[in-house]
């Protein structure tokens, strides 16, 4: 499928496999795609949920969405059974910036975000198998907290020769006992002043050596945001931001796909459903690793 010069912006809706398109039914809370032409680029619009109201800055919420206020410290052993993060897996994600989840987020008159309506409306979607991207984070060695490599896929990010998403590499990977998120990446988030520091990963993206590529990179993050133990499973929602910009060399211009393109969005990600095996139904690992 070819992608037009000038900025476009990729369905606001989550995808299906095989993957549908539709059309957004409002461009200003997509998530960023330019391509890099002689036309002007887009800046972002990051999508907003209507009537919310504004916590006190000295506000802010644990991973379990436990609100707390100036000069009160959360209690540690709140949640003594939750199992700890474990940054490996694969990963169903999906954009801030779909209605349907940013209304859920943080709900009109709402000074906390409501992460536990989030990821139930979320595992509805996954099981129906729709999601903005997918991930896998291979697993870490004894010595590093962090994985040794990853892949990134959505069919909001095209090769516009193949006509197929991007298999988009993860590597470079650095475990932080305090991740946090620049204003710019925080732009894109539903409720960026609740999305405190803490434990997470961030890494690099980019493209394997390929015919019609010049370059390939961007920012991959991912933390924990909120987890909670019920009747023996442990529901995990994490949250993080994605970055893609891609440079094309002559046979894609030639082509009429212009210079490239760049990708920008956060997301919301939940671990991926399992078969009657207890096998991960997801992306996977390449089969050269």
């Amino acid at each position: 499928m070819a992608v037009a010069q000038g900025s476009t912006n990729p369905s606001k809706q989550t995808l299906r496999r095989p993957a549908k398109r539709t059309r957004p039914a409002s461009e200003a809370s997509q998530p960023t795609h330019t391509t890099q032409s002689t036309a002007r680029s887009m800046p972002t619009s990051p999508a907003k949920a209507k009537g919310r109201a504004t916590a006190s800055p000295s506000d802010r919420t644990t991973e379990s969405g436990e609100q707390i206020r100036s000069g009160i410290q959360p209690t540690i052993a709140a949640q003594p059974s939750v199992a700890p993060q474990s940054f490996s897996g694969n990963f169903d994600l999906y954009g801030m910036y779909l209605p349907f989840l940013a209304k859920l987020c943080l709900p009109q008159g709402a000074t906390t975000p409501n992460y536990a309506a989030v990821y139930d409306r979320i595992l509805a979607s996954q099981a129906k198998h729709d999601y903005t991207a997918r991930c896998f984070l291979a697993p870490h060695g004894k010595s590093s907290s962090a994985p040794p490599h990853g892949r990134f896929e959505s069919a909001t990010v095209l090769d516009p020769m193949a006509e197929r998403p991007f298999d988009i590499t993860l590597d470079a990977f650095t475990y932080r006992k305090s991740l946090t998120f620049t204003p710019t990446e925080r732009l894109s988030f539903q409720a960026p002043e609740h999305s405190t520091p803490g434990p997470g990963l961030v890494g690099h993206t980019g493209l394997s050596p390929a015919c019609g590529i010049k370059s390939a990179k961007g920012v991959f993050k991912i933390k924990r945001i909120w987890a909670k133990e019920q009747d023996g499973v442990v529901k995990e929602l994490f949250e993080g931001f994605f970055s893609f910009s891609v440079c094309y060399d002559s046979m894609y211009r030639k082509a009429g796909h212009g210079n490239g393109a760049k990708y920008k969005f956060a997301f919301w990600g939940v671990r991926a459903m399992k078969d009657n095996t207890g096998k991960e139904i997801g992306l996977g690992p390449k089969l050269m690793w």
